[in-house]
């Protein structure tokens, strides 16, 4: 897909401060098919899809940024899901909510 490679979806990042964690929700197309409103969005096609996932997880294997990815199985119900991120969430927040925001600028 054109203005879809692994420079074009890093460069919005370029300057940014590093985030504390990239949460990625990983789901099976055919899974996320089964949702209601599937393929309604244009981005909601099957070979977009696998080539935004096959980015994804490029980036997330880049050793610039590895350490930064946590991976979540979404599939379930959004109890499941929630509760997931949560215990991924969880610990990164609370490493992170004394620090002084002036020592990471």
């Amino acid at each position: 897909m054109q203005g879809l490679d692994f420079e074009w979806c890093r460069n919005p990042e370029i300057g940014l401060p590093r985030p504390d964690a990239v949460i990625f929700l990983a789901l099976s197309t055919d899974a996320a098919a089964l949702r209601g409103g599937f393929g309604e969005e244009r981005y909601e096609k099957e070979e977009m899809q696998r080539r935004v996932r096959d980015l994804f997880n490029q980036l997330r294997q880049d050793p610039r940024d590895a350490e930064d990815w946590r991976v979540v199985d979404a599939s379930g119900d959004i109890e499941q899901v929630s509760e997931r991120i949560w215990a991924v969430a969880e610990p990164v927040i609370d490493s992170v909510k004394n620090k002084d925001i002036r020592s990471i600028l």
